[in-house]
């Protein structure tokens, strides 16, 4: 579909306008001509209702690979399917929001192999970037067939891929090796709760009572890589916590020769795992992500525009349309700051009918951060814990702020309001609310409490 591009320049001008300093800030940030209020992202990403059209699907919710072929083609019947009731997919994860399970791992299965090969070569062809980083875990995997197995941590802010670059391993190595991924659902309060996480990993359901027995039946087993995403989550400031870290670390110290261990952790959890635990006198390898270079970015916006069959001139000139590729992915990577999912969304926003045109674009919006500046400190304090434990139940953060569950209640929703969460109310327990930081906002959020010395540098 061809899609005008006629403000492109006047939307380019708003935005040096905005880094100058000369484009006010209205306290009503969701009428700020040129700019979109926090709440309105949330709202556009994840929808609590079902999506609207294939254009916001394929925005939104495929995952980010070149060469996708426009949504009038046959698409794969999995990949178009997205149950809204109780899933969401962030860039090829799928994540359970609105459940706790019984037990503490969300775990993959394990898939056919002749369906494994297929996906590994598909999406070794179709991943954006990250070929450096990729290499150096290839080679952390060598080092362990050859028996010199380390701990290896892949670490990144939210929103950088990591999940999705962590799932390029299990699909590439399940056709040769034993691969298990696993994502935490919540932490280990205690030294047998660790045990317990680290035995379903290898399906143990007869759990040793010891440290010591828990090492050496590991051990026992047929050597597998374990990929573990979202360690974040195993570091909850709560009683007893510790003591779970302590024996998490040891189990996976002596058992790394047996069993490579890839570790998946956000950036300024890392930072506070390495101030208050020393993680990395243990973790050898450590292999770093961030966000999308400006050199990435146009890739996957001309993904992107080429998924949803977007032309972005009139004319069927490949020079211009490289031309206006190169000034729309420069302006949406200079707004979202190589944030992928947040640029999808300001992208799609921009889209509009047209009367001449299917679509047509308008100015690009810039976040408007109005309602995080005006964040008290006793706010922003949770957003942090919000931020490094990845969400939060309101019995939780009672327990880390040492106030009532009441308290926490009224603090949580009132963020949730201002649309820096995003909620999922249980049905039976209000203490059990979950609250976790919209993903599209974890950049704008972790700038924000950065520069006001609440994360770690």
């Amino acid at each position: 579909m061809d899609v005008q591009l006629p403000l492109v320049s006047k939307a380019w001008q708003a935005i040096k306008n905005l880094i100058s300093g000369q484009t006010n800030v209205s306290a009503d940030s969701d009428s700020v001509e040129g700019k979109l209020s926090l709440k309105e992202i949330t709202q556009l990403y994840p929808r609590n209702t079902p999506i609207q059209s294939e254009i916001e699907k394929c925005l939104l919710y495929n995952p980010i690979k070149p060469g996708n072929q426009p949504i009038n083609s046959s698409l794969d019947e999995s990949e178009a399917k997205v149950n809204q009731a109780s899933t969401s997919v962030i860039d090829g994860k799928l994540t359970n929001n609105l459940s706790t399970p019984s037990q503490p791992f969300s775990k993959q299965n394990q898939e056919p192999r002749s369906q494994v090969e297929n996906t590994s070569s598909a999406s070794k062809s179709l991943f954006i970037g990250r070929d450096t980083q990729q290499q150096k875990v290839v080679d952390a995997i060598n080092r362990w067939k050859n028996n010199k197995g380390e701990l290896t941590a892949i670490i990144g802010p939210f929103g950088s891929g990591v999940s999705s670059f962590l799932n390029q391993f299990h699909n590439q190595y399940h056709q040769t090796e034993p691969v298990t991924y696993l994502s935490f659902y919540h932490a280990a309060l205690s030294a047998k709760e660790a045990i317990a996480n680290l035995c379903y990993c290898f399906n143990i359901t007869d759990e040793p009572k010891s440290i010591t027995a828990a090492i050496s039946l590991i051990n026992q087993q047929e050597s597998h890589i374990i990929i573990i995403d979202d360690l974040h989550k195993l570091m909850l400031r709560m009683m007893g916590n510790y003591q779970a870290l302590v024996t998490f670390a040891t189990i996976i110290m002596e058992t790394r020769q047996q069993h490579c261990w890839i570790l998946g952790c956000e950036t300024y959890v890392w930072h506070r795992l390495s101030s208050q635990y020393s993680i990395t006198n243990f973790v050898k390898i450590i292999v770093r992500l961030d966000y999308f270079s400006a050199l990435e970015f146009r890739d996957i916006v001309e993904s992107k525009t080429a998924q949803i069959g977007l032309k972005l001139t009139l004319d069927s000139d490949d020079e211009n349309e490289k031309s206006a590729v190169e000034q729309l992915s420069k302006q949406l990577h200079q707004v979202s700051g190589g944030h992928s999912k947040l640029a999808c969304i300001l992208l799609f926003n921009a889209l509009a009918e047209d009367g001449n045109h299917p679509l047509s674009l308008q100015p690009i919006c810039t976040p408007d951060t109005t309602t995080l500046k005006q964040c008290s400190d006793e706010d922003l304090f949770s957003l942090a814990e919000l931020y490094v434990h990845g969400g939060l139940r309101i019995f939780q953060h009672a327990e880390i702020f040492a106030c009532s569950v009441e308290q926490s209640s009224l603090k949580l929703e009132y963020l949730s309001r201002q649309g820096l969460l995003k909620a999922h109310y249980s049905k039976q327990d209000f203490a059990q609310h979950y609250y976790a930081i919209a993903p599209s906002l974890t950049r704008i959020i972790a700038n924000h409490l950065l520069n006001h010395n609440k994360l770690y540098l």
